[in-house]
Formats: structure tokens, sequence, C-alpha cells
């Protein structure tokens, strides 16, 4: 592996494929010594270029590389120029924007990956996603489990995982899981994920917003997690609204592109602007307020999912008026 390079917009997904690689590189190699360091917890690179104490190699997993500056930037930069042949180094960023020459030099020396979780509209992608958590819990799941999992939790990797989770746990003595199962555990909590909640604030529908929400929630989703569910709507919604095609917009061709269209055209000139606004503002908000997450999130939820005529700077013709 020598350095790998992940990226990707999905905390889990991202997650995952770290698990994912170093189980086959333990598997092949169970002397490796693995630390696991995030960028914050960091002032500089931890040693790669000597043998570990124990006499094996060492592999560094560095979450957070999207955030690195200083010292350490710098050092990760000169480290790639000549990376060290008996240690690996895995590098695991949620974008590369603010980091083009580490993500240069990685692809240069060794191996990109990009972690994308699937389109909407790839029903074979989320299948799969759903059926690689049960996997991991060594679990057997049929097509009816994994549709009702799916049914569930929606497009959100962190309701899947905790839903498959719950499942599992509950029925620890079943040997194939079957949608009965999955049922019992999650019914009651409607769809319960982000993406329920985006759908009625999309569909101006405050109660509806509110109930998803609880659900949401209660079926132990993060509130991070929900907001970018909302976020990852919202723009589509704007996109769609722009004219971007299915594919831009991340859509399936059809039907669904043109309920979006529509649900795009129901906000008030400028409303969309706003509401992407608000988001941003609910974010810092989870992350700095002295309120329960719930409070914040159903009183910013209400706000998202009530229908309103907006000013200025979000509605460009309202100065005219």
């Amino acid at each position: 592996m020598a350095v790998l390079l992940l990226t990707g917009d999905d905390d889990l997904l991202l997650l995952r494929e770290v698990e994912r690689r170093l189980e086959a590189v333990l598997a092949a190699e169970p002397d490796l010594t693995v630390d696991r360091y995030d960028v914050a917890e960091l002032e500089h690179l931890p040693e790669l270029r000597t043998t570990s104490l124990f006499g094996g190699r060492t592999c560094v997993v560095l979450r957070g590389v999207e955030a690195i500056a200083g010292d350490l930037k710098a050092e990760v930069e000169r480290y790639l120029d000549a990376p060290s042949p008996d240690a690996d180094l895995v590098l695991v960023a949620r974008g590369t924007g603010r980091v083009q020459r580490i993500a240069k030099r990685a692809k240069e020396q060794g191996e990109r990956v990009d972690v994308k979780r699937p389109a909407d509209w790839d029903d074979h992608g989320w299948d799969r996603v759903v059926g690689e958590e049960f996997r991991r819990l060594r679990r057997k799941a049929d097509a009816t489990a994994i549709a009702a999992i799916r049914t569930h939790a929606g497009t959100e990797p962190a309701a899947i995982a905790s839903q498959v989770g719950s499942v599992c746990a509950t029925h620890a003595d079943v040997s194939v899981l079957l949608a009965e199962h999955v049922d019992a555990v999650v019914a009651g909590h409607g769809r319960a994920s982000g993406f329920a909640v985006a759908d009625a604030i999309a569909e101006r529908d405050p109660r509806g917003a509110l109930v998803a929400l609880r659900g949401a929630l209660d079926a132990g989703e993060a509130p991070l997690a929900i907001v970018g569910a909302i976020t990852y709507r919202v723009r589509q919604l704007l996109q769609v609204r722009s004219g971007a095609s299915p594919k831009e917009a991340g859509l399936r061709p059809g039907r669904g592109y043109e309920d979006t269209k529509a649900r795009a055209r129901a906000f008030a000139p400028g409303e969309l602007a706003w509401v992407h606004d608000r988001l941003a503002q609910l974010d810092l908000q989870l992350k700095g307020s002295d309120l329960p997450d719930g409070t914040v999130l159903e009183l910013a939820v209400l706000e998202l999912a009530t229908s309103r005529e907006v000013g200025a700077p979000f509605n460009p013709l309202a100065s005219r008026s």
C-alpha cells in the first residue's frame, strides 16, 4: 500500500473503506502496527522512517486531512516526496480543495480512491451499501430485509448503519434476517432518515417534517447527519432550478427529476437561497448552542419547512418592489 489517499463526502463510507483496506492488509501482514490519528490531535507527523518497537512495519492512518495546515502539512508534503517502503500512510480527507499538492503527490506515489455515495436513483448501489453493513456484522439478510432497511433509512449511510446494527442486536439468534425482523425493530418511526426530513421540507410540509425529524432522532440518527441530508437535498433543488441535468443533480431521469423540478418551482423567489443560508446557521448552532440538539433542530426544521416571502439579499427582485 505504502501511500493511500481516500477522499469522499460521507464520513461513514470513508470509515468503512478505511476498515476494508486495513482488514485486507492485516490479513496479509498480521504483525503490522496500525496507529490512527486525527489532524486536529497532531502538531507533527508520527515517525514513519524507522521500524516499530515490536520489529514490524507501521501503518499510520491520518484523518481530517482536508483541514491540515502549518508544520504538519509541510511534513506530510515532504514525506510524500520520498515515502518510506517500510511504512504505510493512509490519508483520509472529505475533500482535496485545500490540499491539492498532497492529493497530487499521494496519487503519484501510491493510490487515490474517491469514495462516492451512490446517486439517489442507484438502487443497486444502495442495496450494496445495506448488504455490506449486514456482512460487516457477519449476519445474513435476504432481499426483503435489505429493501426494508432502505424504506426506513432512505439514502443516508449513518441511518442505514444504525438501523442494521439495531436489527442485528435485537435478533441475535436469527440465522437469516427478513423484512419482518427489520420492521419489528424500526417500524413506527416512519422513514427514519434525514432524507425523509429533507423531503418534507421540500414539500413545504412543516408537520410532516417534524414527524420525520422525531422519527430520525428516535432511530439514533446523528443531528449533523440530518443537517447533511437536508443540505444535500436543498442543493439538488438549487441545481435543478438553475437548469442542471438529472445526471448533474444526481437524480434519476424521468419522474424523479420532474418531481424535483416541481418542488423547486414551489419555492418563492430567493427562498431556496434563504433556506441554504439558514442551514449554514443551523450547522454552527449545533456545534455551539447550549440548547439540546433536538430543540435546535425542531426550531430550525419548522422554519425551513414553512413557506415564506424573503427579501434582500436572497431575493434579487425585493429591492424593486
